[in-house]
């Protein structure tokens, strides 16, 4: 029964929400903590990175918009989340929230021109708990 449980609870979900200019800029999380051993599907609207844009041959994104996270100041891991990916049909913006502590969330849009631009708050990464 335990283990029944145990697969329920690390299969659980959340997310964090992350609106468009127009919706006000808001970072909604759909729990505040964020449940340890869920994973937080990230929506991210795309209208709040805009700089570097532009398509190669008319249809193929040339940027590229990846999102970044940390957990207690520890190693930084990216997942990708608009625009040109070198991998086919990638899997949905998520983090696994597998750490305990504090989870800093940011992103970057970049293009094959050299152009890159941040989505963080003012500066600071947008800061989350999980428990």
């Amino acid at each position: 029964m335990l283990l029944a449980g145990t697969a329920a609870f690390s299969q659980s979900s959340s997310s964090i929400t992350f609106q468009s200019p127009a919706q006000g800029w808001n970072v909604l999380a759909s729990s505040n903590p964020l449940p340890f051993g869920s994973t937080a599907a990230i929506h991210f609207n795309t209208d709040r990175l805009t700089q570097c844009r532009g398509n190669i041959n008319g249809t193929t994104p040339g940027w590229t918009l990846t999102g970044y996270y940390q957990f207690n100041n520890g190693p930084v891991q990216s997942f990708w989340v608009a625009g040109f990916s070198s991998t086919p049909n990638p899997p949905a913006p998520s983090i696994p929230l597998h750490t305990l502590g504090t989870l800093a969330v940011w992103f970057e849009n970049t293009s094959r021109w050299g152009c890159q631009a941040w989505d963080s708050n003012f500066g600071n990464n947008y800061l989350f708990t999980v428990q």
